[in-house]
């Protein structure tokens, strides 16, 4: 078997996520077909995580393993081809046979994009609030996202997980852009469910002045998911970034 590394990137508007499932469309899905269309063989393809219905993409890695070698640049071109164009595969490379998307990531960075007022660039993007917000006291709160943290506050519960802890190396709110919108900026070492909308949700109660920087504090130190705010709409956020490297990475005694 041949290992191949994949770039994907999606709009997520129409799908519900990017993991297979029965009587829904998602991305995983078309992305298989139409693999399977050129392999010619079933194909099953791994991705560094799963996304939300409603989420997007700008670079997901995947792996996915074919019984011959591939010209990468003449299978791109005709893997895009088949599939639709709001899902793009941005490269294709070799990948060594240990490589693993999911399990060899050291770090995840997510984008949700929100703003004041209509973006007709960004519809699908972007979520628009009409509220007045203080990002100042907004950006106060997301700096204390940082560090190994209980998400309980943000996930739902799940009894088939170990522990809700995530590794957060930074969080921040950025812009605005030409278009007026700003950017929260957050990147882990890995994300549960809902964590990044509903941590999105609880600084938009904190911009709007319906709760403290200290009451988002106690949030993230002593874990109360009623107490949250509520969880932010999918249309903004955007799988921004997985990473491979050494910038971010666990510290050596919160490994294995």
């Amino acid at each position: 078997m041949f290992r191949y590394k994949l770039i994907v990137s999606y709009n997520g508007k129409h799908y519900a996520g990017w993991q297979v499932q029965p009587n829904a469309v998602t991305v995983q899905e078309k992305l298989e077909s139409a693999l399977e269309v050129l392999a010619k063989q079933k194909v099953r393809v791994q991705a560094s995580g799963r996304t939300d219905a409603g989420v997007h993409a700008r670079n997901q890695p995947v792996h996915v393993d074919l019984t011959d070698p591939i010209d990468c640049k003449k299978y791109l071109r005709s893997l895009n081809g088949l599939l639709p164009t709001d899902i793009v595969v941005k490269s294709i490379s070799p990948a060594d046979p240990r490589f693993h998307a999911r399990f060899d990531a050291n770090y995840r960075t997510y984008h949700y994009y929100f703003s004041s007022q209509f973006q007709p660039l960004h519809t699908d993007t972007t979520t628009v609030w009409w509220y007045p917000l203080d990002i100042t006291r907004m950006n106060e709160a997301a700096a204390l996202i940082i560090g190994d943290i209980d998400c309980s506050s943000f996930t739902p519960y799940d009894e088939k997980l170990p522990h809700h802890r995530c590794y957060f190396f930074e969080a921040r709110i950025l812009g605005p852009d030409l278009d007026q919108r700003y950017c929260f900026e957050i990147t882990a070492n890995r994300f549960l469910r809902s964590v990044v909308r509903s941590l999105m949700g609880s600084l938009l109660l904190v911009g709007r002045g319906k709760m403290t920087v200290e009451a988002f504090r106690a949030l993230l130190q002593h874990p109360n998911r009623e107490a949250a705010g509520p969880t932010a709409p999918p249309t903004g956020l955007v799988l921004h970034q997985v990473g491979y490297d050494v910038r971010w990475r666990l510290p050596g005694d919160l490994k294995g």
